[in-house]
């Protein structure tokens, strides 16, 4: 059976769309407006998962209002040049700061997976991006319905989407816990803008989080204020328990951020990813943050 649109609170609803062993979510906000948030990994994925679960809920491609993205990497944007051709009246919407990567997305898997060539796979040089209709700061509005707050971290353009009738964040990959089965540990790029976009988040006023996966030590809903502070603050400490690993091993004399990964993986990780250039990438950003030289 084809993955359907799954009511989760007031407007907002939950596509999974498959990925790897897992999936990702694309989410459809049904208010007044209609918006879709991200597009799923593949061309295919909206031909033969995205449209029919929209035509389940009445729609279709060109009932759609506004296309707005939670960050550009390839799982959550790969459908936008498909969506774009088949619905080009449609209102594409991009942070300003991540307005560059939504039109050459795959400029940006090129940098993110050239960086560590040798734990990482082929970029996507096959992703296409799209022309940006319309560009939002952090604070600023989208129809009245939903509100940008940009959380880099996991990518510099990372931004979440605050509906605030429900006072329900859309994450994306912007809360990391301890990461995916295809990750094997939480993912980000900069430690300090994640845990600035973390500290930013607990102050802001939330009851709700839906995040673009299945995350470790999170889950992927989370309801509750109280609930929600505890789980940025499970976010905070993961990568306080990440910085103590990596400090160890530096003292042990391990500089390798290959290895270290592995060892890091294999005690707390959530799975055994194909490539290791995600659990690379934080390695790394601890040992820049590590006292221990």
């Amino acid at each position: 059976m084809k993955p359907t649109f799954q009511p989760i609170i007031g407007a907002i609803k939950l596509l999974k769309v498959p990925f790897g062993t897992s999936w990702t979510g694309v989410v459809l906000v049904d208010d007044e407006k209609k918006i879709l948030i991200d597009s799923g990994a593949l061309l295919n994925d909206v031909d033969e998962i995205l449209i029919p679960a929209l035509e389940k809920e009445g729609y279709t491609l060109n009932d759609i209002d506004f296309l707005i993205n939670t960050h550009s990497h390839g799982d959550h944007i790969g459908g936008y040049a498909r969506i774009r051709e088949l619905a080009p009246k449609i209102t594409v919407v991009a942070a300003d700061s991540d307005r560059e990567n939504v039109e050459n997305p795959a400029a940006l898997a090129v940098r993110t997976r050239g960086k560590y060539p040798a734990v990482s796979p082929t970029p996507q040089s096959y992703l296409k991006g799209v022309k940006v209709d319309y560009v939002l700061h952090d604070k600023e509005e989208l129809a009245g319905i939903l509100t940008l707050i940009e959380t880099p971290g996991h990518d510099g353009g990372c931004v979440c989407w605050y509906d605030k009738k429900t006072k329900t964040i859309i994450t994306g990959d912007s809360l990391q816990g301890n990461g995916t089965d295809a990750q094997g540990i939480g993912f980000y790029q900069d430690l300090d803008l994640y845990r600035n976009s973390l500290r930013k988040l607990l102050f802001a006023d939330i009851e709700n989080v839906l995040c673009g996966h299945d995350y470790d030590r999170l889950g992927y809903w989370i309801s509750g204020k109280e609930a929600v502070k505890a789980a940025l603050q499970r976010c905070f400490s993961i990568t306080d328990f990440y910085q103590q690993f990596v400090d160890a091993e530096l003292s042990l004399g391990n500089t390798e951020p290959k290895e270290i990964a592995e060892k890091l993986i294999s005690q707390y990780g959530c799975g055994t990813p194909n490539y290791l250039f995600m659990a690379v990438y934080t390695v790394c950003e601890h040992i820049k943050h590590s006292q221990i030289r």
